[in-house]
Protein backbone atom coordinates (compact mmCIF):
# COMPACT_ATOMS: atom_id res chain seq x y z
CA UNK A 1 0.00 0.00 0.00
CA UNK A 2 1.27 3.43 -0.94
CA UNK A 3 0.98 6.26 1.57
CA UNK A 4 2.10 9.89 1.59
CA UNK A 5 4.93 10.69 3.99
CA UNK A 6 5.90 14.38 4.37
CA UNK A 7 6.61 15.20 0.72
CA UNK A 8 6.42 11.96 -1.27
CA UNK A 9 4.65 8.67 -1.86
CA UNK A 10 6.24 5.72 -0.13
CA UNK A 11 5.44 2.14 0.82
CA UNK A 12 3.44 1.83 4.05
CA UNK A 13 5.75 -0.83 5.47
CA UNK A 14 8.79 1.42 5.03
CA UNK A 15 7.00 4.13 7.01
CA UNK A 16 5.88 1.71 9.73
CA UNK A 17 2.19 2.19 8.94
CA UNK A 18 0.10 -0.88 9.73
CA UNK A 19 -2.61 -2.49 7.62
CA UNK A 20 -5.25 -0.51 9.50
CA UNK A 21 -3.67 2.75 8.37
CA UNK A 22 -2.22 3.77 11.74
CA UNK A 23 1.43 4.81 12.13
CA UNK A 24 3.59 4.48 15.21
CA UNK A 25 3.97 7.41 17.57
CA UNK A 26 1.33 9.96 18.49
CA UNK A 27 -0.30 13.04 17.04
CA UNK A 28 -3.62 14.38 15.77
CA UNK A 29 -5.66 13.03 12.91
CA UNK A 30 -8.70 13.49 10.70
CA UNK A 31 -10.70 10.74 8.99
CA UNK A 32 -12.45 11.90 5.82
CA UNK A 33 -14.78 10.30 3.30
CA UNK A 34 -13.84 10.38 -0.40
CA UNK A 35 -16.02 9.50 -3.36
CA UNK A 36 -15.07 9.36 -7.04
CA UNK A 37 -11.85 11.23 -6.33
CA UNK A 38 -13.50 14.05 -4.38
CA UNK A 39 -13.01 14.80 -0.69
CA UNK A 40 -15.85 15.57 1.71
CA UNK A 41 -15.59 18.78 3.76
CA UNK A 42 -11.79 19.05 3.61
CA UNK A 43 -11.83 22.68 4.78
CA UNK A 44 -13.72 21.84 7.97
CA UNK A 45 -11.43 18.92 8.71
CA UNK A 46 -8.31 21.02 8.22
CA UNK A 47 -9.61 23.76 10.51
CA UNK A 48 -10.23 21.19 13.23
CA UNK A 49 -6.79 19.62 12.66
CA UNK A 50 -5.18 23.06 12.95
CA UNK A 51 -6.91 23.69 16.27
CA UNK A 52 -5.86 20.26 17.54
CA UNK A 53 -2.23 20.68 16.45
CA UNK A 54 -2.08 24.12 18.07
CA UNK A 55 -3.39 22.62 21.31
CA UNK A 56 -0.65 19.98 21.09
CA UNK A 57 2.04 22.58 20.46
CA UNK A 58 3.07 21.99 16.87
CA UNK A 59 2.33 23.37 13.41
CA UNK A 60 0.72 21.75 10.38
CA UNK A 61 2.46 21.68 6.99
CA UNK A 62 1.23 24.34 4.59
CA UNK A 63 -1.95 23.79 2.62
CA UNK A 64 -0.14 23.20 -0.68
CA UNK A 65 1.81 20.29 0.82
CA UNK A 66 -1.36 18.72 2.24
CA UNK A 67 -3.32 19.10 -1.00
CA UNK A 68 -0.43 17.74 -3.07
CA UNK A 69 -0.24 14.70 -0.79
CA UNK A 70 -3.97 14.07 -0.99
CA UNK A 71 -4.09 14.54 -4.76
CA UNK A 72 -1.17 12.17 -5.34
CA UNK A 73 -2.61 9.58 -2.97
CA UNK A 74 -6.07 9.62 -4.55
CA UNK A 75 -4.41 8.76 -7.86
CA UNK A 76 -2.00 6.14 -6.47
CA UNK A 77 -4.54 4.48 -4.16
CA UNK A 78 -7.79 5.08 -6.03
CA UNK A 79 -11.11 3.88 -4.56
CA UNK A 80 -14.70 4.59 -5.61
CA UNK A 81 -15.48 5.28 -1.93
CA UNK A 82 -12.53 5.78 0.36
CA UNK A 83 -11.40 6.52 3.87
CA UNK A 84 -8.76 9.23 3.82
CA UNK A 85 -6.84 9.57 7.04
CA UNK A 86 -4.59 12.59 7.61
CA UNK A 87 -2.16 12.18 10.51
CA UNK A 88 -0.05 15.03 11.83
CA UNK A 89 2.69 15.10 14.42
CA UNK A 90 5.70 17.31 15.02
CA UNK A 91 7.77 17.19 11.83
CA UNK A 92 5.68 14.45 10.21
CA UNK A 93 2.66 14.35 7.90
CA UNK A 94 1.16 11.03 6.82
CA UNK A 95 -1.86 10.48 4.56
CA UNK A 96 -3.46 7.08 4.03
CA UNK A 97 -6.27 6.29 1.58
CA UNK A 98 -8.10 2.96 1.89
CA UNK A 99 -11.30 1.49 0.51
CA UNK A 100 -14.47 2.09 2.51
CA UNK A 101 -17.73 0.15 2.20
CA UNK A 102 -20.95 1.99 3.04
CA UNK A 103 -23.02 0.51 5.85
CA UNK A 104 -26.57 -0.04 4.62
CA UNK A 105 -28.07 -1.95 7.55
CA UNK A 106 -29.54 0.28 10.30
CA UNK A 107 -27.42 0.31 13.45
CA UNK A 108 -28.09 -1.38 16.77
CA UNK A 109 -26.87 0.72 19.70
CA UNK A 110 -25.98 -0.31 23.25
CA UNK A 111 -25.97 2.12 26.19
CA UNK A 112 -22.79 2.16 28.29
CA UNK A 113 -23.54 3.88 31.58
CA UNK A 114 -20.15 3.28 33.22
CA UNK A 115 -18.43 6.59 32.56
CA UNK A 116 -15.11 5.31 33.93
CA UNK A 117 -14.52 3.00 30.96
CA UNK A 118 -15.00 5.77 28.40
CA UNK A 119 -12.24 8.35 28.16
CA UNK A 120 -13.61 11.73 27.12
CA UNK A 121 -11.80 13.31 24.18
CA UNK A 122 -11.98 16.91 23.02
CA UNK A 123 -9.56 16.56 20.09
CA UNK A 124 -8.82 13.64 17.78
CA UNK A 125 -5.49 12.12 18.71
CA UNK A 126 -3.70 8.88 17.97
CA UNK A 127 -3.06 6.26 19.23
CA UNK A 128 -6.83 5.79 19.04
CA UNK A 129 -6.85 2.27 20.42
CA UNK A 130 -9.09 2.90 23.42
CA UNK A 131 -12.08 4.00 21.32
CA UNK A 132 -11.50 1.26 18.73
CA UNK A 133 -11.43 -1.38 21.47
CA UNK A 134 -14.76 -0.11 22.82
CA UNK A 135 -16.23 -0.34 19.33
CA UNK A 136 -14.90 -3.86 18.84
CA UNK A 137 -16.34 -4.98 22.17
CA UNK A 138 -19.76 -3.63 21.19
CA UNK A 139 -19.59 -5.41 17.85
CA UNK A 140 -18.64 -8.67 19.52
CA UNK A 141 -21.83 -8.33 21.61
CA UNK A 142 -23.99 -7.88 18.51
CA UNK A 143 -24.16 -4.07 18.50
CA UNK A 144 -22.81 -1.59 15.98
CA UNK A 145 -22.02 1.35 18.29
CA UNK A 146 -22.34 2.44 21.90
CA UNK A 147 -24.03 5.42 23.50
CA UNK A 148 -21.76 6.72 26.24
CA UNK A 149 -23.20 8.21 29.44
CA UNK A 150 -21.02 10.67 31.35
CA UNK A 151 -20.58 10.79 35.12
CA UNK A 152 -23.47 13.26 35.39
CA UNK A 153 -25.88 10.86 33.69
CA UNK A 154 -25.89 12.83 30.44
CA UNK A 155 -25.89 11.22 27.02
CA UNK A 156 -22.53 11.91 25.42
CA UNK A 157 -21.29 10.33 22.17
CA UNK A 158 -20.35 6.99 20.68
CA UNK A 159 -17.02 5.21 20.47
CA UNK A 160 -16.36 6.79 17.05
CA UNK A 161 -19.58 8.67 16.25
CA UNK A 162 -22.00 11.42 17.23
CA UNK A 163 -25.77 10.92 17.38
CA UNK A 164 -29.04 12.59 16.45
CA UNK A 165 -32.15 11.74 18.44
CA UNK A 166 -35.81 12.47 17.75
CA UNK A 167 -37.77 13.29 20.90
CA UNK A 168 -41.35 14.60 20.76
CA UNK A 169 -40.96 15.22 17.02
CA UNK A 170 -37.78 17.32 17.36
CA UNK A 171 -34.32 16.34 16.13
CA UNK A 172 -31.60 17.11 18.67
CA UNK A 173 -27.96 16.36 19.35
CA UNK A 174 -26.11 16.63 22.63
CA UNK A 175 -23.92 19.64 23.57
CA UNK A 176 -20.12 19.75 23.73
CA UNK A 177 -20.46 20.28 27.49
CA UNK A 178 -21.70 16.70 27.79
CA UNK A 179 -18.30 15.44 26.66
CA UNK A 180 -18.95 15.37 22.95
CA UNK A 181 -16.20 15.67 20.36
CA UNK A 182 -16.97 18.56 17.98
CA UNK A 183 -17.63 16.25 15.03
CA UNK A 184 -17.65 17.55 11.48
CA UNK A 185 -21.05 16.01 10.71
CA UNK A 186 -22.39 17.30 14.01
CA UNK A 187 -21.51 20.84 12.94
CA UNK A 188 -23.09 20.33 9.54
CA UNK A 189 -26.45 19.11 10.87
CA UNK A 190 -26.62 21.96 13.37
CA UNK A 191 -25.64 24.73 10.95
CA UNK A 192 -27.21 23.48 7.72
CA UNK A 193 -30.02 21.07 8.63
CA UNK A 194 -31.77 22.72 11.57
CA UNK A 195 -30.89 20.14 14.24
CA UNK A 196 -31.12 21.60 17.75
CA UNK A 197 -28.59 21.19 20.58
CA UNK A 198 -30.00 20.03 23.89
CA UNK A 199 -28.79 18.20 26.97
CA UNK A 200 -30.21 14.67 27.18
CA UNK A 201 -30.13 12.48 30.26
CA UNK A 202 -30.02 8.69 30.16
CA UNK A 203 -33.61 8.51 31.46
CA UNK A 204 -34.78 10.49 28.43
CA UNK A 205 -33.57 7.84 25.99
CA UNK A 206 -36.92 6.11 26.59
CA UNK A 207 -38.54 9.06 24.76
CA UNK A 208 -36.39 8.59 21.63
CA UNK A 209 -38.42 7.16 18.75
CA UNK A 210 -35.84 7.61 15.97
CA UNK A 211 -32.12 8.27 15.75
CA UNK A 212 -29.09 8.52 13.49
CA UNK A 213 -25.44 7.66 13.87
CA UNK A 214 -23.46 10.45 12.22
CA UNK A 215 -19.79 10.56 11.29
CA UNK A 216 -17.56 11.74 8.49
CA UNK A 217 -17.64 8.26 6.94
CA UNK A 218 -21.21 7.16 7.64
CA UNK A 219 -22.66 10.64 7.05
CA UNK A 220 -26.11 9.64 8.39
CA UNK A 221 -26.91 6.04 9.34
CA UNK A 222 -30.38 5.18 10.61
CA UNK A 223 -30.68 3.45 14.00
CA UNK A 224 -32.74 0.27 14.30
CA UNK A 225 -32.71 -0.02 18.09
CA UNK A 226 -31.29 1.27 21.38
CA UNK A 227 -30.68 -1.42 23.98
CA UNK A 228 -33.13 -3.68 22.16
CA UNK A 229 -35.92 -1.08 21.87
CA UNK A 230 -36.94 -0.78 18.21
CA UNK A 231 -36.96 2.69 16.67
CA UNK A 232 -38.82 4.12 13.69
CA UNK A 233 -37.33 4.74 10.27
CA UNK A 234 -40.15 6.74 8.71
CA UNK A 235 -40.51 9.38 6.00
CA UNK A 236 -39.31 12.10 8.36
CA UNK A 237 -36.10 10.11 8.93
CA UNK A 238 -35.60 9.58 5.21
CA UNK A 239 -36.10 13.28 4.52
CA UNK A 240 -33.55 14.28 7.16
CA UNK A 241 -31.02 11.74 5.84
CA UNK A 242 -31.42 13.13 2.33
CA UNK A 243 -30.99 16.68 3.65
CA UNK A 244 -27.80 15.74 5.52
CA UNK A 245 -26.32 14.08 2.43
CA UNK A 246 -27.24 17.07 0.28
CA UNK A 247 -25.61 19.46 2.74
CA UNK A 248 -22.38 17.48 3.12
CA UNK A 249 -20.22 18.95 0.38
CA UNK A 250 -17.43 17.32 -1.55
CA UNK A 251 -14.76 18.96 -3.67
CA UNK A 252 -11.85 18.12 -5.87
CA UNK A 253 -8.36 18.83 -4.53
CA UNK A 254 -6.95 19.12 -8.05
Amino acid sequence: MQIWLNDQLTDSAAANVGAGGWPSGEGVFETIRTQDGEVFELGRHMRRALEAATAKGFSLPNEEVVRTGIRSLLISEAHAIGRLRLLFSKGRFIAVHQSYADITKPAKLAVVADSEIVESISIKTFPYEHRLVLLEQAQQSGFDEIICINEGGEVSEGAVSNFLFRIDGNWITTPLSSGVLPGIQRGIVIERCGVAVKQIFKSELDKVDAAFVISSLKIALSVASIDGKSLQIDEDCKALAADIWANTHRHSVG
